[in-house]
């Protein structure tokens, strides 16, 4: 038997268990607009806070990111920047506050975008998240990275079957030779 097929089999499920894990995460996804404008779209998870994400806020680092601007955000929620700042010197950062119904558990919520000039060199990265509450502003509620949207399950899939193939071939070959 093929050692391909059990590799295949391991890597498989190493992805699903890393995709069922739980936390409230901020993915993203980044377009380049043009020349060094981008634009990040947000999606928020809520799947490990008992309570409800009333205030979320991405952090846009001092001398890699400028000129930030809001083209939309979801109904209901109250978005603002404030660039980063050399005269500080400080980070800038991306803050939604919900004004009517939040993201509950289990729920997740799009539509949170920003535009920006990225300084740095290729494609702009992973931010730093707080996921914050607006009565106290105490300690965030939870924190961490934005991670970029996955590839959906039936891709990875695909990806492992032609894998497959390739090493079917693959052994054909040597056998052939």
């Amino acid at each position: 038997m093929s050692t391909v097929l059990p590799r295949a089999i391991i890597f498989s499920l190493f992805i699903l268990v890393v995709g069922a894990s739980h936390a409230s995460t901020v993915q993203y996804a980044v377009n380049n607009i043009t020349g060094n404008t981008w634009q990040y779209d947000y999606t928020v998870i809520n799947d490990s806070l008992t309570a409800d994400i009333e205030e979320v806020t991405i952090y846009f680092d001092l001398g890699v990111f400028a000129n930030l601007n809001l083209p939309v955000a979801p109904g209901g929620w109250d978005a603002l920047v404030i660039q980063p700042d050399p005269a500080l010197p400080d980070d800038g950062f991306y803050d939604a506050l919900a004004l009517g119904p939040a993201i509950a558990p289990g729920d997740q919520l799009g539509g949170f975008s920003v535009q920006f000039d990225y300084l740095g060199a290729g494609t702009p990265g992973s931010q730093f998240f707080e996921i914050v509450n607006p009565q106290d502003f105490s300690n965030p509620l939870d924190a961490g990275f934005t991670t970029l949207v996955p590839l959906p399950a039936s891709l990875w899939l695909f990806c492992a079957g032609l894998l497959q193939l390739f090493a079917l071939h693959t052994k054909r070959k040597r056998k052939t030779a």
